[in-house]
């Protein structure tokens, strides 16, 4: 495991067994936003795979090693279109990607 994940395993044993947003106005980690829609019942094992459902999704374009967002990805990213790997996105994506699963 990598240190990174363990960092992320103490901050959320810290906090109740909750996940810790990425900033104060609760972006989340894409680990965080596989974690929540496990907990609601969907098969997402990994980032990669989240990764692939947000490109069916038209939020996430594969570049190379990479992903870039889209514009219709650019409204839940922290940051803005065009960016590769972006790491910080908005809590109402998990909606979004729920719906997105239920309905396939």
């Amino acid at each position: 495991m990598k240190r990174k994940d363990l960092a992320h395993i103490k901050k959320t044993e810290q906090n109740g067994g909750k996940s810790m947003p990425y900033n104060c106005k609760g972006d989340l980690y894409k680990r965080e936003i596989v974690h929540i829609l496990q907990n609601m019942g969907f098969d997402v094992k990994s980032v990669n795979a989240l990764n692939k459902i947000m490109e069916k999704m038209g939020l996430l374009v594969h570049y190379g090693n990479g992903w870039g967002t889209t514009d219709l990805g650019a409204k839940f990213s922290m940051w803005h279109k065009g960016v590769i790997n972006s790491d910080a996105w908005h809590p109402e994506l998990v909606d979004e990607i729920a719906k997105f699963l239920k309905n396939k």
